[in-house]
């Protein structure tokens, strides 16, 4: 077994790393890298330039190559394999797991992704494309085809020998499915129980029927979700008919659940599909443009709302103070309550089945912090102008906007969810924007009645 240095990813690795390719110190650097974790490589080499981080690889064996490549962030994936030839990407490919491999080769374009399965042994052939046809973010997407099972009647002492001969190359192996005649998945068996039974009992004795399992189509999330809930190590995964056709591990799980944070933490800062590696000025500005031009018609209507009221504002210039009060008081409350739920949401811990518990606790919250940031304010501005029936005025509008804005903040992101649409994208710009403009309307529409009733 191979001992590997972690090595941490500071400046002097990588000057070290960038001076041994300057000076073409090759047989140094490759006992450098091969000593290093994948993870650690990889890590490495997106802080390389593009033809250093040719280099890194030319002096990996495949093997390697292909436990380092994955770990690549997206953006430096593409292009590392933009550079490499269809021969060194197929021989990476023949190396790695089948879920691994199928990410890769469904990342290539088309025409080249055809060349590679081509040019790849029959078997990983075969295991690519079952795998290529399902969607990313599905379990058919995440799955791996390395597994064990045996059949439910066969002995102990049969299922051990099966392990022998064929566990070799299955990693995290901890459970041995049980399947019937018909490739059925009935049960599991874990490691240590078929260890310790005598050998002449039959499977079908010791298993567990009771096993949890997911269908080929079912969203990564909500596996990640079911592997969080039941803490398992690893999922099987069945077909229409329940047949046992993969499993997701651990490890994929992990990913997922990254890959799922990213996304809405990516949403709720209004940036879509931005890898944090991108280093492509173009890509970047894409990602974050749609949002930003929501904002600014948003914004826009924000202003004509201000327009509406010019009179109003004329008549008391002191109440233009206090807009970025309301308006930050409102965009926050929303954004307050629209990221626990969407948060809770992804977690499993807020469920669609309590939507009116949900909207009942943010709506007593609200009501508090109205009363208690609506009296301050209202004291502030009666202070300020000297009129604390204005102040009182004022007290209500930020009361109203602070409910308001707590029930959008919730009630978007629960009905989203329910329409099958992200509810991340409840927790950005769309809540702010929305609630800019509907404490806008409060204030300066409460306002102007006290000011006419006043006049009058």
């Amino acid at each position: 077994m191979t001992a590997f240095k972690t090595r941490a990813i500071e400046s002097r690795l990588v000057d070290e790393v960038k001076a041994l390719i300057e000076q073409e110190k090759l047989p140094t650097l490759k006992k450098l890298i091969t000593e290093m974790r994948p993870a650690d490589v990889a890590d490495l080499i997106e802080h390389l330039a593009a033809d250093e981080r040719i280099v890194i690889f030319q002096l990996l064996e495949p093997e390697g190559a292909g436990d380092v490549l994955v770990e690549i962030e997206p953006p430096v994936q593409e292009r590392i394999l933009k550079d490499l030839d269809n021969q060194a990407i197929s021989e990476i490919v023949a190396e790695l797991d089948s879920d691994d491999a199928a990410d890769l080769v469904g990342d290539l374009p088309a025409e080249r992704a055809k060349e590679v399965i081509d040019a790849v042994d029959d078997h990983v052939s075969e295991e690519l494309e079952k795998l290529l046809p399902f969607p990313d973010d599905t379990a058919g997407g995440i799955m791996a085809l390395e597994f064990l099972a045996v059949k439910a009647d066969v002995t102990v002492g049969d299922a051990i020998k099966i392990i022998r001969e064929e566990g070799r190359e299955i990693e995290n192996l901890y459970y041995i499915w049980v399947t019937d005649d018909f490739q059925r998945l009935v049960g599991l068996i874990s490691l240590k129980d078929l260890v310790i039974a005598p050998e002449d009992r039959k499977v079908s004795d010791i298993m567990n029927p009771d096993v949890i399992s997911v269908g080929v189509d079912t969203d990564q999330e909500e596996v990640a979700n079911i592997v969080r809930r039941y803490d398992l190590v690893n999922v099987p995964v069945v077909d229409d008919h329940a047949r046992l056709v993969g499993r997701i591990t651990h490890d994929d799980i992990i990913d997922v659940i990254e890959e799922e944070t990213d996304e809405d933490m990516s949403l709720m800062a209004g940036v879509i599909d931005q890898e944090i590696t991108e280093e492509s000025t173009l890509r970047i500005s894409k990602a974050r443009l749609p949002w930003l031009v929501a904002a600014l018609f948003g914004g826009v209507f924000a202003a004509a709302v201000i327009d509406q009221f010019e009179a109003s504002i004329k008549a008391m210039i002191s109440l233009s103070f206090f807009f970025p009060v309301v308006m930050a008081m409102g965009g926050n409350t929303g954004t307050q309550a629209s990221s626990v739920v969407v948060r809770g949401l992804a977690t499993g811990d807020i469920g669609l089945v309590n939507i009116g518990k949900r909207l009942w606790m943010e709506l007593r919250v609200a009501l508090i912090n109205g009363i208690i940031c609506g009296g301050i304010l209202g004291l502030i501005v009666g202070f300020w102008v000297g009129d604390y029936r204005l102040g009182l005025i004022v007290n209500m509008a930020l009361f109203f906007i602070i409910i308001i804005s707590g029930v959008i903040g919730t009630a978007v992101p629960l009905t989203l969810k329910r329409l099958n649409v992200d509810p991340a994208l409840a927790a950005g710009p769309f809540v702010t924007t929305s609630n800019d403009i509907l404490s806008l309307l409060i204030y300066l529409g409460l306002t102007t009645l006290f000011l006419r009733a006043t006049a009058g």
